[in-house]
């Protein structure tokens, strides 16, 4: 029996998110090139490692700041707001029982939670 392998608008592709295919022919293209470039210096040039090891340390440093905007982006799904909301609930929950035993100690936690929710707001 013939299984169609095509997706209907409301599927993620079989690669697990849109865009993926092109990303990994990308990387398998830059990693191919940079491997050549590495063993053209190691072979006959070596004043091109220089420049290989400043291609990768770019790269690199472009991955990671993507992988950051992922991960910022990731917090910002309804999901993860949904579950902050509910921690958010249960700590406010634990505080005001907290005060009503230790007032001075509640008092200190809530300062504290509010300047690092200042800090992590800048």
């Amino acid at each position: 029996m013939h299984s169609s392998t095509a997706t209907t608008p409301d599927e993620q592709p079989p690669s697990g998110y849109p865009g993926r295919d092109r990303l990994d022919a990308a990387n398998r293209g830059f990693r191919r090139a940079l491997a050549r470039l590495a063993r053209e210096g190691r072979r006959h040039d070596p004043e091109l490692l220089p420049e290989v090891e400043r291609i990768a340390t770019e790269a690199a440093g472009h991955l990671e700041r993507l992988a950051e905007d992922a991960t910022e982006a990731e917090g910002k799904s309804t999901r993860h707001r949904a579950a902050l909301a509910r921690e958010q609930e249960n700590l406010t929950r634990t505080l005001r029982k907290l005060s009503r035993s230790n007032p001075t100690l509640a008092a200190r936690i809530a300062r504290s939670a509010a300047e690092q929710n200042g800090a992590a707001d800048e």
